[in-house]
C-alpha cells in the first residue's frame, strides 16, 4: 500500500526528509499545530496557561545581574527585557522558524557560560560575545549543516534525549516543590497537583471540556493565588512596588561598534553555552513533534536554530538574555493535548505584556515556588513519558536496550556525583568540560550518539532482535 506523503515532490528535497526511518505518533493532539481554539477567551486561557510555568526568566537575568555586578533594581529590569525578548523571540520560531509550538526563553544552559563571562570580563565584553554567539547559531541553522544528524540521532538517542530532559528538569521541580522542607510547601504542592488531577479528569465534560484543557491554569490560580494567599505566602509587595508600564529600551549597555568588546575568551567562554543549548533545542523539537502528532523533519532542526540565532540577536538588542527552546512549555502540551502554534503566538504577546507591565508579570513571582514545582512534577513526568514512548517505538534489540541503559545511568547519574560528591573538583575544570560531565541532557545526547554508532552502526546491532 503506498504511502500518499511519499508520492508528493517534496520527498525529494533533503529539508522536508524525516530525522528517523521510523514514524512513531506519539500523541494525538485536541487541537493540532495549525487548529485555532474556537472561541478568541479559549485562545487566551490556552495562551495564559503557557506562561504561568515559566519560572525562569524571573530567575536566570537575575543570576547573571548579579554576577555582573548589579543590584536589585537593575536585576529587575533585566527581568523586564527578557520577558519582552521571549514574547518576540517565540513570534518569530512559530512565525518564521521552524513553526512547531515552542515557547522560547533564557537559557539555564546559557546561562551558566553567562554568569562567569560576566564576573570574569564585564558587561560588554558579555554582550559582544552574546552578539557574535547569536549570530554563530543563526549560522549553523541556515547553513543546513544539521541535516547529517538523520544518521547519527535516530529515534533511540531522541527519545533518550526527551526521558534525560523530563529528568532534568524533574529534579528542579521537586527542589522547588520541598523548597525549605516547610508543612506549608507540601501542603501547597499536595493542593495544587490534586487540583490538577480533579479538574483534568472530573471535567471532561463540563463547559465542553475547557475546564480540564485548562486544570493547569486555574489551578494555578485556585491554589498558587487563592489557597496560598489565605496561608500568607503571596508576596504582594513585589507586585505592589513594580510600575504597570515600562518600555524595555535599546541597547542598554551599548551596541556593536559603541560600547560593547569582542574578547575572545568570553566569546569562548558563551559559546560553550550556545552549543550545550543548540543540543537541547535539537532535542526539544523532537519532544514536540512527538506530543503534536507531527513528524520530526530536517527542516525542523535547521529552521528552529536558525531561527534561536535571530531571537537571540534581538534579545541582545533589548538587553535580554539569549533564549532557547523551553521544555516545560513541551509538558504542557502533553498534558493538555492543545498543540496549537496560534495558542502559543498568543502566549508570546502575553510574554511581551508582561515585559511592558512589569507590575503584571510580577504576579508570577508572588506566586510560592512549592506551587510552580509542583506543577513541574506533573509536566515533567509528561515530557519523560513521551520519550519512554518514543524509546518503545525503536527496534527491540539488544544494542538498543544497552545504548538506553547506559546512556540513562550516565546521563543521571554522573552529573550528581560532579556536583555533589567531588564538587570542588568539578569546580576547578573548563567551563566545557564542566558542561559535559554536570548537564544531564548534553551527556545523554554525547553518550547516546556514540553508542547508537558503535553498536547499531559499527557492529550492527540493530539488525539482531531481542528473542522473546
Amino acid at each position: 500500500m503506498s504511502n500518499p506523503e511519499l508520492n508528493t515532490n517534496t520527498v525529494f528535497d533533503p529539508q522536508e526528509q524525516p530525522v528517523w526511518e521510523e514514524n512513531p505518533r506519539i500523541v494525538k493532539p485536541i487541537l493540532g499545530i495549525e487548529d485555532k481554539p474556537k472561541t478568541w477567551w479559549e485562545s487566551l486561557l490556552y495562551g495564559w496557561q503557557h506562561t504561568l510555568v515559566d519560572i525562569s526568566p524571573f530567575v536566570l537575568p537575575l543570576l547573571v545581574a548579579t554576577a555582573a555586578g548589579l543590584g536589585p533594581e537593575e536585576g529587575a529590569a533585566w527581568v523586564n527585557r527578557g520577558l519582552f525578548a521571549m514574547g518576540i523571540a517565540t513570534l518569530i520560531m512559530t512565525t518564521f522558524g521552524n513553526k512547531l509550538p515552542i515557547i522560547q526563553g533564557p537559557s539555564a544552559t546559557v546561562t551558566g557560560a553567562l554568569t562567569s563571562v560576566a564576573s570574569i570580563y564585564g558587561l560588554q565584553a558579555l554582550w559582544g560575545a552574546i552578539f557574535v554567539g547569536a549570530i554563530v547559531e543563526f549560522l549553523v541553522g541556515v547553513s543546513k549543516v544539521l541535516g547529517v544528524l538523520r544518521k547519527i540521532f535516530p529515534v533511540i538517542v531522541s527519545g533518550i534525549v526527551v526521558i534525560s530532559i523530563g529528568f532534568s528538569l524533574g529534579r528542579t521541580a521537586v527542589g522547588w516543590m520541598v523548597g525549605d522542607g516547610s508543612i506549608t510547601n507540601f501542603i501547597l504542592a499536595a493542593a495544587v497537583i490534586i487540583c490538577i488531577y480533579i479538574l483534568q479528569f472530573a471535567t471532561k465534560n463540563i463547559a465542553g471540556g475547557i475546564i480540564s484543557r485548562g486544570s493547569i491554569f486555574f489551578s494555578i490560580w485556585i491554589v498558587g493565588v487563592g489557597l496560598a494567599g489565605i496561608m500568607g505566602q503571596v508576596d504582594w509587595s513585589i507586585v505592589a512596588s513594580k510600575p504597570w508600564f515600562a518600555f524595555p529600551g535599546f541597547f542598554p549597555y551599548g551596541g556593536p561598534g559603541f560600547g560593547w568588546k569582542f574578547v575572545g575568551g568570553a566569546i569562548i567562554g558563551v559559546l560553550v553555552g550556545y552549543l550545550g543549548s543548540m543540543v537541547e533545542s535539537i532535542g526539544d523539537y523532537a519532544a514536540t513533534c512527538a506530543v503534536s502528532g507531527e513528524i520530526y523533519k530536517v527542516k525542523h532542526m535547521n529552521k528552529g536554530i536558525a531561527a534561536e540565532g535571530i531571537g537571540c540577536l534581538i534579545a541582545s538588542i533589548f538587553g535580554g538574555i539569549p533564549c532557547t527552546s523551553y521544555t516545560q512549555n513541551i509538558g504542557i502540551i502533553a498534558t493538555t493535548k492543545i498543540a496549537s502554534r496560534f495558542v502559543v503566538k498568543v502566549s508570546a504577546c502575553i510574554l511581551m505584556l508582561y515585559g511592558l507591565s512589569p507590575k503584571f508579570g510580577a504576579l508570577l513571582v508572588a506566586i510560592p515556588r512549592s506551587v510552580i514545582g509542583a506543577v513541574f512534577v506533573i509536566v515533567c513526568g509528561s515530557i519523560a513519558m513521551s520519550g519512554i514512548q518514543l524509546v518503545g517505538s525503536a527496534k527491540p534489540t539488544t544494542a538498543n536496550s544497552y545504548i538506553v541503559g547506559t546512556t540513562l545511568m550516565l546521563a543521571i547519574g554522573l552529573p550528581v556525583y560532579c556536583q555533589y560528591v567531588v564538587g570542588d573538583w568539578t569546580a576547578t575544570l573548563s567551563p566545557l568540560l564542566r558542561l559535559f560531565l554536570t548537564n544531564t541532557v548534553v551527556i545523554a545526547v554525547i553518550v547516546g550518539i556514540i553508542l547508537n554508532l558503535l553498536l547499531n552502526v559499527a557492529f550492527k546491532g540493530e539488525q539482531e532482535e531481542v528473542e522473546e
